[in-house]
C-alpha cells in the first residue's frame, strides 16, 4: 500500500510542476499585462480633449501608436494581454469616434408644417394683431 502512495504523490508532484505552476503563471503574466492595458486606455481616454493628443499620452509614458510603451517589459506583458483578451473576445482599439450621420434626405421637409405651427413662439400681448369688428 505504501508503494501505491508513492506513486500517487510523485505523479501529484509532476502535475503540479509540469502544469499547474505554468498554468498559474501565465495568468499572472495576462493579469500584469491587463493592468498595463487598462492604464494605458486610461491615458488616452484622459487625454481625449487635448491639443496635442500624442504629446499628452506621452507625457503620461505611453506611445500614441503601436508598441504603445517605451520599454520592452510592458511592450511584451501588453502585447501578451491583447494577444489573450483579443481571441478571448476583448478590444483594445481606441477609435475615434463616428461622424454625426445625417439620415434626412436633402428634398425632404425639415419638419411638418403641423409641427412648424407648434413650434412657434406664441405672440406676447403688445405684439398681438387687432381683433377685427
Amino acid at each position: 500500500m505504501n508503494e501505491k502512495l508513492e506513486r500517487i504523490v510523485g505523479l501529484l508532484k509532476k502535475v503540479l510542476l509540469w502544469f499547474i505552476l505554468p498554468l498559474v503563471l501565465l495568468i499572472f503574466c495576462f493579469i500584469l499585462g491587463e493592468q498595463f492595458e487598462v492604464g494605458r486606455l486610461s491615458a488616452i481616454a484622459s487625454c481625449e480633449g487635448a491639443m496635442n493628443n500624442a504629446a499628452c499620452i506621452r507625457s503620461k509614458g505611453y506611445l500614441a501608436t503601436s508598441p504603445y510603451y517605451p520599454d520592452l517589459s510592458r511592450r511584451y506583458f501588453g502585447a501578451y494581454a491583447r494577444m489573450i483578451g483579443g481571441d478571448l473576445g476583448a478590444s483594445y482599439r481606441v477609435e475615434p469616434p463616428a461622424p454625426a450621420l445625417n439620415l434626412k434626405a436633402a428634398d425632404a421637409p425639415a419638419e411638418d408644417e403641423e409641427d412648424l405651427e407648434d413650434a412657434k413662439p406664441a405672440a406676447g400681448k403688445d405684439k398681438q394683431a387687432p381683433a377685427k369688428k
